[in-house]
């Protein structure tokens, strides 16, 4: 009798503690700001643990026969949480670019899952109950040999799913004892903790890589040939155009500020304080011209934010390189829309897309189409891609939604 209820015993303090921990453990994750379908994966994971345990504390205090129904209940529960930690697992491997073949991994857990069930409905807290939950941890040690991860960073998944494991096995050599959901608990915490690890050194990674990006983008945007020769042609406005100096000189100087401002803003900003800056620069090309152009708006949707110095250089890069090149081009196309739940911004040239260019000048537009995709990527998780064709060259911006108005 003594030991039958210090095993009570045992059992409810780890049921109670692993409610505390997973409760915890599922307020934070909730809290999280970037709700990936991998983080929404262990959210569910979370829940079906909660759910187990709390059929399992219920149980403790109940009558034998209603003690046994809510056993069975709670392995319904836990029987699921294996699937879904595969599910939260291939997601972890996508979101590192692996390819997984979800679809058979997901339906062996399945089937594993729903022999835990029927097994539970006849003989919970049995022998073959925990070999069976065994035998759903020992799929994802599998997985975990088969990824693409390294010894050193599957340490963590594997001392995570050992946790169930060892349960499993404390329950088949101790009768009466049910540390399931405790260990259940323990890997979700475990690999909880992980994750924030992972995010901080992503985060670390991104910080160091958006710091080279402005470094990169200051010499980008304010390279000293474009400085010398729009004071070159402020020079000869001297002597032909009087009238337009001062116009050009306050574009140039509106130029340079506005570039200043922009580098040292580290986070988002309104579109249409880019496009004040775009339309600096344009206004400034207009007075120092290598050839007549226009430039056309069709805006759709202005409320957003967007990284500073995004819009400015597909301008640059179009005024310059796509009409620039061209004996026929003079036409530019600035236009914004809201499209499948992200912002599209379109910068487009009617110029030679496709037609050879210098090195120093193929150089100077990839150094700064890359700045901007790598802004892009940091600060909002969006893309850029660049279409070129006989019939002129397009940038196309794709930010999400809610990124773009949070």
């Amino acid at each position: 009798m003594v030991e039958i209820e210090v095993i009570k015993i045992i059992n409810s303090v780890a049921t109670l503690m692993s409610i505390l921990l997973a409760g915890i453990t599922l307020v934070v994750a909730m809290q999280l700001r970037k709700h990936t379908r991998r983080i929404g994966w262990f959210i569910v994971a979370i829940c079906n643990t909660i759910g187990g345990l709390s059929f399992q504390i219920t149980a403790e205090s109940a009558s034998p026969e209603s003690a046994a129904v809510y056993i069975r209940f709670a392995y319904v529960f836990y029987a699921f949480v294996a699937p879904v930690f595969g599910l939260y697992f291939i997601e972890t491997e996508r979101e590192e670019g692996q390819k997984w073949d979800g679809y058979f991994w997901t339906a062996l857990h399945s089937l594993l899952a729903i022999l835990v069930c029927i097994i539970s409905v006849y003989s919970p807290r049995s022998y073959q109950t925990y070999m069976t939950i065994m035998m759903q941890f020992s799929v994802i040690l599998v997985m975990l040999l088969l990824s693409s991860k390294s010894i050193i960073a599957s340490v963590g998944f594997v001392v995570g799913v050992l946790f169930p494991m060892t349960t499993s096995i404390v329950g088949m050599r101790v009768a009466n004892i049910d540390l399931t959901g405790f260990g259940l608990t323990m890997l979700l915490l475990f690999v909880f903790f992980l994750y924030q690890m992972d995010t901080e050194r992503d985060l670390m990674v991104k910080q160091m890589e958006l710091s080279n990006n402005k470094v990169s983008l200051l010499m980008d945007q304010i390279h000293p040939h474009f400085i010398y020769n729009a004071l070159q042609q402020i020079a000869l406005l001297c002597d032909e155009e009087p009238g337009s100096v001062k116009e050009a000189i306050i574009a140039f100087s509106g130029y340079l500020r506005k570039n200043l401002e922009s580098l040292t803003n580290e986070g988002m900003i309104p579109f249409t304080e880019e496009m004040e800056h775009a339309d600096i620069f344009i206004e400034l090309a207009k007075i120092l011209p290598s050839k007549d152009f226009v430039v056309e708006k069709r805006f759709e949707v202005t409320d957003f934010k967007i990284p500073a110095l995004v819009v400015q250089p597909l301008v640059e890069n179009a005024i310059k390189y796509g009409i620039g090149m061209s004996t026929e081009g003079d036409k530019i196309l600035i236009e914004t829309k809201l499209e499948g739940g992200y912002i599209v911004i379109r910068v487009a040239d009617d110029g030679h897309g496709v037609r050879t260019e210098l090195s120093t000048q193929k150089k100077h537009k990839s150094v700064g189409t890359n700045n901007v995709k790598t802004r892009l990527k940091i600060l909002c998780d969006g893309e850029m891609r660049i279409n070129r064709s006989d019939s002129g060259t397009e940038a196309v911006i794709r930010i999400p939604e809610t990124k773009a108005r949070s």
